[in-house]
């Protein structure tokens, strides 16, 4: 695969590209009417996380294309300033790592530090993480174990719903309550 900036890095597979919208479903209609896309149910969460040194907890709706790799994601923010146009702005491009720590501390190395992460305080693996790059653009590293949800969310669209315990579970495998 060829990028527009350069090979990703050792051990980053890119999977989707995110934008943060203000409201999803005009959104998801626009992108279904110019391009096709189709959609994955929208999944409503709510996620403790670490924006800048300060706890957040940042609510959102979200969806993705069920065309892909690479995916179009699509969010939009409930509260948090997290994925608000003055928090993550316009996009990002999202990679699986398998070792997102490892891969954290690579980008921080050349320049390009941590800026959202879940809160781990109580000693769960870290999951994901956020990192502005140049021109606007952020990172995301996800680790592969969500790989599977989003694979049967994607191949399932409007027909699994991701709620109570269900929804529980998936937001604690990323180091959220």
């Amino acid at each position: 695969m060829t990028f527009l900036f350069g090979a990703p890095g050792k051990g980053l597979d890119l999977y989707h590209i995110g934008l943060t919208v203000p409201d999803l479903r005009a959104a998801m209609e626009q992108y279904s009417d110019a391009f096709g896309f189709g959609w994955a149910t929208v999944r409503e969460s709510t996620h403790a996380v670490v924006v800048d040194g300060e706890q957040r907890q940042a609510q959102i709706a979200v969806t993705y294309s069920v065309q892909g790799p690479p995916y179009l994601e699509l969010i939009e923010e409930r509260r948090g300033a997290v994925w608000g146009a003055d928090g993550l702005a316009l996009t990002h491009v999202g990679f699986w790592a398998e070792d997102v720590s490892a891969a954290m501390r690579a980008l921080d190395a050349s320049g390009v530090a941590v800026q959202v992460q879940p809160d781990t305080a109580d000693g769960r693996p870290l999951r994901y993480s956020y990192h502005r790059f140049g021109g606007g653009l952020w990172l995301e590293l996800v680790h592969p174990s969500f790989e599977a949800d989003l694979t049967g969310w994607i191949a399932n669209p409007g027909r699994r719903e991701l709620t109570g315990a269900r929804l529980g579970s998936v937001l604690r495998s990323f180091g959220n309550p």
